[in-house]
C-alpha cells in the first residue's frame, strides 16, 4: 500500500494489484542481477503481424522448459495476453508476470519445474503451530527455526 499526496495536502492510500506489485519487484530486482539480462524474439500477433516479445533470460528458460514440456504453446499465450492485457502494461511484462505466476503456483501446488530454486519474490505461505513455524509450498513442510528471517 502507497500513500500519497496531492497539490491540496491531502494524503490518500493507494493499494497495487499483484500484478502491479510484481512488476514493481522485478525493475527493482533486474537492476541487481545479470540473469535479467533482456531478450528478444518474434511472435505472431492476433493480426498475425510479428510481434516483438522481450523477456529476461531467465523467462525465456522457462519458456523452453514449459514448451519441450508439452505443457504450453508460448504463441497462444502471446495472443491471450495480447487480447486481454493486464493493467496497461506492454505485452512483454504481462507475459512476464504470467509465467512468474505459473512457476509460482507450480512450486505452491508440487508441479514439476525446471529448477529447485524458489522463483525470484515468491514466498511460501506460514503456519505456527505452538512455539514453532513452519513453511508450506509444492507440498514441502519445512520448518523455520528463525521467525524474523522468513517471509
Amino acid at each position: 500500500m502507497l500513500l500519497w499526496q496531492d497539490w491540496r495536502g491531502v494524503w490518500y492510500t493507494y493499494s497495487m494489484t499483484p500484478h502491479q506489485e510484481f512488476l514493481r519487484w522485478l525493475r527493482a530486482a533486474a537492476t541487481m542481477s545479470s540473469s535479467y539480462d533482456l531478450v528478444t524474439r518474434t511472435y505472431p500477433n492476433s493480426a498475425g503481424a510479428d510481434e516483438l516479445i522481450t523477456l529476461h533470460r531467465n523467462y525465456w528458460d522457462y519458456v523452453d522448459w514449459l514448451e519441450a514440456q508439452g505443457d504450453i504453446r508460448f504463441a497462444d499465450w502471446v495472443i491471450h495476453c495480447e487480447q486481454n492485457p493486464d493493467d496497461d502494461a506492454p505485452l512483454s511484462e504481462t507475459l512476464m508476470y504470467w509465467l512468474w505466476k505459473d512457476e509460482c503456483n507450480r512450486w505452491l501446488y508440487c508441479a514439476p519445474t525446471p529448477s529447485k530454486t524458489l522463483p525470484a519474490g515468491f514466498s511460501f505461505w506460514k503456519a505456527s503451530y505452538g512455539d514453532r513455524v513452519w513453511t508450506v509450498g509444492c507440498g514441502r513442510l519445512s520448518p523455520v527455526n528463525d521467525k524474523s528471517s522468513h517471509p
